[in-house]
């Protein structure tokens, strides 16, 4: 039996056992948190997913989980809106990434991300579909959160490439697997939002900025 035959057989099979065959996602995973693209939630990035300290604008609702353990959730239904200005009630962008601030427990082992995924709910919102091209899942057995900024509300890492289609409402499901510490917060940032400097890099600058100032006032005060 030749390889096409095999695939095809195995493409009946499963559509008889009704198993969805995920379609290529557009999702990427960006593990590079603080390094280099650190984003902080806020009432403009506000949780869909996420422990009770998110910090929400007013009328927009979420998924209030504690953690720590293992846990699969989802997200109340959201309606994607263009163009967008602001997050107002459960009204979102159609563009945006996800960002993923990890709490892991130190010693405690690589804390895994399973699966993010977005459900489409068409107009009517009563019956919800994967949408395979803005959910995500390792290609590998595994991704392990990374924990760049543990608790302190800045993501390490984000999910990038979210595209939904304008009047549709939709869920987000989140699901980890060895959840040791604090619930994590997934939360959405729209493609406006520029990253910002965690606290102790605030201060460094500060600091720098202080000792330039000091250095300049010493010279010109040799030069007088």
């Amino acid at each position: 039996m030749n390889q096409r035959v095999k695939t095809i057989l195995l493409t009946a099979v499963v559509g008889t056992l009704g198993i969805a065959v995920p379609a290529s996602a557009t999702i990427v995973y960006d593990p590079s948190g603080a390094n280099t693209n650190t984003y902080q939630q806020t009432q403009n990035n506000p949780c869909v997913i996420g422990d009770p300290s998110c910090n929400e604008p007013a009328g927009m609702t979420y998924t209030s989980h504690t953690g720590p353990g293992d846990y699969d959730l989802t997200s109340p239904l959201y309606t994607a809106t263009s163009p967008f200005s602001n997050f107002s009630g459960n009204l979102i962008p159609t563009s945006f990434r996800v960002g993923i601030d990890s709490n892991i427990a130190t010693g405690a082992g690589p804390q895994i991300l399973v699966f993010f995924r977005t459900l489409d709910c068409g107009t009517t919102g009563l019956i919800c579909n994967v949408d395979a091209n803005n959910s995500w899942q390792p290609t590998s057995p595994f991704t392990s959160l990374p924990n760049n900024n543990n608790g302190n509300g800045f993501s390490d890492a984000t999910l990038n490439g979210f595209s939904l289609t304008a009047g549709h409402q939709y869920k987000f499901e989140a699901s980890v697997s060895n959840a040791t510490d604090g619930m994590e917060e997934f939360f959405l940032i729209p493609l406006t939002s520029n990253p910002v400097p965690e606290p102790v890099s605030s201060a460094l600058v500060g600091t720098g900025l202080i000792a330039l100032f000091y250095v300049g006032r010493r010279r010109a005060a040799r030069q007088v």
